[in-house]
């Protein structure tokens, strides 16, 4: 057998061995958003969660909670808001999870060799901008793989886990940075929708109170 096929398969194997496979877990984000360059003093928290074809992202900040949940399987989640009194629920179909993340298809990765460690993970940079003009930087690790891809919408296509990301619009930019992730199971009921408490809004609604 060919020495350099034996050492590229050598190679490869070693590597996939070493990739973690994300196929549940959470990670924890602290959001930063900036103006003008300058930080904001408002601080968020966001933690996302993966069980199978379940996600879930939880959105945290001085004024409220918002919560996303969207099984890829069924095709079906529900965006739950609590902002005050306010508590709202907006069901989702796979027709609006995709035009929620239209901007996000077919997004096209310039990958650079810049690297930072995040939480003890060496991270690759990449780069790209989004349908909106949306400027995007992040920086994933190899060193953990999608096991589903179609779950992360934002970030599937990459060769691994993104542990760090901004947006970057105009004079304005929210950045992510990973402090925390776990790969012990999530608890199913997590991905439970609400079936009261919440003022129900249908998602053609909330797009026109955003346009408003």
């Amino acid at each position: 057998m060919n020495k350099t096929f034996l050492l590229i398969f050598f190679f490869a194997a070693t590597t996939a061995f070493a990739q973690k496979r994300f196929s549940e877990g959470t990670v924890s984000f602290a959001v930063a958003t900036f103006l003008n360059g300058e930080k904001l003093p408002d601080e968020a928290r966001s933690v996302q969660m993966i069980k199978g074809g379940h996600f879930r992202n939880d959105m945290t900040s001085a004024i409220g909670k918002s919560i996303t949940i969207y099984d890829t399987r069924e095709g079906k989640g529900a965006i739950i808001s609590e902002f005050g009194s306010q508590r709202i629920l907006i069901p989702l179909s796979k027709e609006n999870w995709e035009d929620k993340n239209v901007k996000f298809q077919g997004v096209e990765y310039l990958f650079t060799n810049e690297t930072r460690e995040l939480i003890g993970f060496k991270c690759n940079k990449a780069t790209a901008t989004l349908k909106d003009g949306t400027l995007v930087e992040v920086y994933y690790t190899k060193e953990i793989s999608t096991e589903r891809p179609e779950v992360d919408v934002q970030f599937g296509t990459l060769p691994g886990i993104a542990l760090q990301y901004a947006y970057t619009k105009g004079n304005m930019q929210v950045s992510y940075t990973a402090n925390a992730i776990s790969f012990d199971p999530v608890p199913v009921q997590k991905f439970d929708i609400p079936s009261s408490g919440y003022r129900v809004l249908s998602y053609e609604e909330s797009k026109k109170g955003k346009r408003n």
